[in-house]
């Protein structure tokens, strides 16, 4: 997962190697379906399951019991994703959130 943060300290201009930099994109997602093990969501037009996408540690699919907890993925939630340019490789940045 460190690579993804890296790519993202590229892309906004915060690494300073000579390593060949990824672009990749920042974009919204929508949780389709979230628990139970299963997740599926929607970012740029594409339905992608839990083997589809990254998802950070501080995040879950897996509850069985929705606790009420913020944590906790739940359908209907907006993402901030994280996308390859060549679309092949997406990752669940942070839950958005307005207020």
């Amino acid at each position: 997962m460190s690579e993804i943060y890296a790519a993202l300290a590229g892309m906004l201009g915060g690494s300073d190697d000579d390593r060949p930099k990824s672009r990749m994109s920042l974009l919204f997602g929508t949780v389709e379906q979230a628990g139970g093990g299963k997740l599926q969501v929607v970012c740029n037009g594409m339905t992608l399951d839990q083997n589809g996408i990254g998802v950070p540690t501080d995040l879950s699919y897996q509850w069985t019991t929705d606790t009420g907890e913020e944590h906790l993925l739940r359908a209907g939630d907006r993402l901030i994703c994280l996308v390859s340019d060549d679309n092949q490789d997406y990752y669940i940045l942070k839950k958005a959130v307005w207020q």
